[in-house]
């Protein structure tokens, strides 16, 4: 008796690890029914699945009637069973990845499927739709990335996604003159006709064939065909009954009166039961008999099921997806970066819930990328196309720093990494370079204004104003007031006295005009009696793009007039023979000799412009 309970002990440990094997078994096979089920388990699949149980539980069950005989291999296969289990299991519920995975073919599979693969694979999925003769509606028609591309290395994945056929596109419309009723409607159902207009007239000719085609040869699919289909003669029209038009499409139940003459309109309305576009219901009973030119029938079209929008915003993007195909919707999927809604998670969508739409609508979605961090920022270019491309307000504060060169950034109110909230708005500060003090010069001479402005590390230039009281080539106004601060290297414009006029002196002496008047009967017409004047040079018209230094202007400069003076100066400096307007404009709130429209950094200007350029700056 006591050498036989270590054999019982070792049973026990046998039974152990076959009931674990046959549980870890039927998980398995729960878990595959639960994942056939959301993803789609083919019946060869699931044959094979059910088969690989049976045995497995055979097995067990003839493992545990062996009893001791052979309990160490029992053990052992038992135990190898539940590793397998195990590691099925977690391949399925996505716990583990095997390394140097590739990328599946998703051609010819449904969106959903390709959705739902992407989000097990966290690929970034971006879906662009095309028509495609071949494949199906809301099939797969190519991905932008080949197979077997190693799946860690994919990030993004943009696939296309079939609308079906193509409208537009080009077929050969043959000549169809003497073609039956039923060769024509046969044609133009393979062809995918869409844009088909017939008429049906008394004629000799023999009934229901085409008399009469206006297009012909190489056209668009949505392109207008009219044919015209003989009813033959009067006695051959006669009365008919009313055949069953339901489930029939719009085309085709309306040729069909037209081919017995029945006069007929009509109306559209939801159905969840009929397809888009095929008729629903008819006015008259099947049977009824029906008399040509007389009878009327009203047909009801369907526009599919009145689809009510759900809560969008609180589905994924696959379920989302689900209910687009479901529905018969096109779908375009959006990102932006949301610091309060989940990354991949729905911010908002174009429809509410309980908004009703129907088929073939289209519905935006705007998925989350999570929250946007701020990324390092090395000149102002480029903090304005990141701002740009991420809808962030920004605005600029201007600083003067010895150490930054002008132009470029001395902070940003947000530091690296920091995340930026929703609706926040980016503070930059830019250098304006080195300060220096602006000198008096009104009342200075040319050459003494000039060695002024260079000791202060000024730009300069000059302009001239009639004025009789004050010297020749001395300063009555400058463009940026004395003792005020302003960058190294900005401009300021002088304005000089053009001095005195000189007056001319008179001559007693009788001048050749007088001679030439005095003689002007005597024939002599060509004897110099006018005065030649110079052509007027013509002017080369040459193409510039408008410098960031404009820019400068209105940071270094402050008040309306001296502004204006700067912008006149700077364009007759750089651009010559290119004139401009200075507009001044009230009322905007903005601080005076601000930009407010027109001419800026980057804009297209030509030379000889007849009518000037305008730039509007605050008055």
């Amino acid at each position: 008796m006591e050498e036989q309970k270590p054999k019982k002990k070792k049973n026990k440990i046998c039974y152990f690890f076959l009931t674990i094997a046959l549980i870890s078994t039927l998980a398995l096979f729960g878990g595959s029914i639960y994942q056939g089920l959301k993803e789609g388990l083919e019946i060869k699949n699931l044959i094979m699945l059910l088969l690989s149980t049976v045995f497995v539980i055979f097995f067990i069950f003839t493992a545990i009637i062996a009893g001791r005989k052979g309990k160490t291999s029992a053990i052992l296969a038992s135990l190898a069973l539940i590793l397998l289990n195990c590691f099925e299991l977690a391949l399925q519920f996505n716990l583990i990845k095997l390394p140097n995975q590739k990328l599946e073919n998703l051609t010819n599979r449904s969106l959903t499927e390709a959705v739902k693969y992407a989000e097990k694979n966290n690929i970034e999925l971006t879906q662009i739709y095309e028509y495609s003769d071949m494949i199906k509606e809301y099939n797969i028609i190519g991905q932008n990335i080949k197979e077997n591309k190693n799946l860690k290395q994919v990030k993004k994945l943009t696939v296309a996604v079939s609308e079906g056929p193509n409208p537009d596109k080009d077929v050969i419309i043959p000549n169809m003159l003497t073609w039956s009723d039923e060769a024509v409607l046969k044609f133009i159902k393979e062809n995918h006709l869409t844009n088909v207009e017939v008429e049906f007239i008394e004629s000799a000719k023999l009934k229901n064939t085409v008399i009469e085609q206006e297009q012909s040869g190489n056209r668009k699919r949505s392109d207008l065909l009219k044919l015209k289909f003989s009813l033959g003669e009067a006695t051959d029209i006669t009365e008919t009954k009313l055949i069953d038009l339901t489930k029939k499409s719009e085309f085709e139940a309306i040729f069909w009166l037209k081919q017995h003459a029945i006069d007929y309109e009509t109306k559209t309305d939801f159905s969840n039961k009929i397809k888009r576009g095929f008729v629903m219901s008819q006015s008259e009973k099947l049977g009824t008999l029906l008399k040509p030119k007389e009878s009327k029938i009203t047909l009801t079209i369907s526009k599919g099921p009145k689809i009510k929008v759900p809560d969008l915003t609180k589905m994924t993007t696959s379920e989302i997806t689900e209910w687009i195909i479901k529905n018969k919707l096109k779908v375009e999927f959006k990102d932006e970066y949301d610091d309060k809604v989940k990354n991949n998670k729905v911010i908002k969508a174009n429809y509410k819930k309980g908004d009703f739409i129907e088929q073939k609508t289209l519905v935006s979605i705007t998925l989350s990328k999570g929250k946007l961090k701020m990324p390092k920022i090395n000149n102002l270019d480029e903090l304005k196309s990141w701002a740009e491309k991420y809808n962030i307000i920004y605005q600029e504060e201007y600083e003067f720093d010895s150490l930054v060169e002008k132009g470029q950034i001395i902070k940003v109110s947000h530091k690296e990494g920091e995340t930026i909230k929703n609706g926040e708005t980016i503070t930059v500060t830019i250098s304006q370079g080195k300060k220096t003090k602006v000198p008096k010069v009104i009342g200075l001479k040319k050459q003494a204004i000039i060695t002024a402005l260079k000791e202060a590390n000024l730009k300069y230039s000059f302009v001239y104003q009639d004025n009789e009281k004050i010297e020749k080539d001395v300063a009555i106004a400058q463009s940026l007031k004395e003792g005020s601060e302003v960058s190294e290297d900005a401009m300021i414009t002088v304005t000089l006295s053009t001095g005195k006029k000189k007056t001319q002196t008179s001559n007693n002496k009788p001048t050749n005009s007088t001679n030439n008047s005095n003689n002007s009967n005597s024939g002599n017409n060509n004897n110099n009696n006018t005065t030649p004047t110079n052509p007027t040079p013509s002017c080369e018209e040459k193409s510039y793009t408008v410098s960031s230094k404009l820019r400068d202007i209105f940071t270094s400069y402050d008040g309306y007039s001296n502004v204006s003076n700067a912008l006149y100066a700077f364009f007759a400096s750089n651009y010559p023979n290119v004139k401009i307007s200075v507009i001044g404009v009230s009322d905007t709130q903005m601080n005076s000799g601000s930009y407010v429209s027109g001419l800026k950094p980057g804009s297209s200007i030509k030379s000889c412009n007849t009518t000037p350029y305008t730039i509007s700056i605050a008055k």
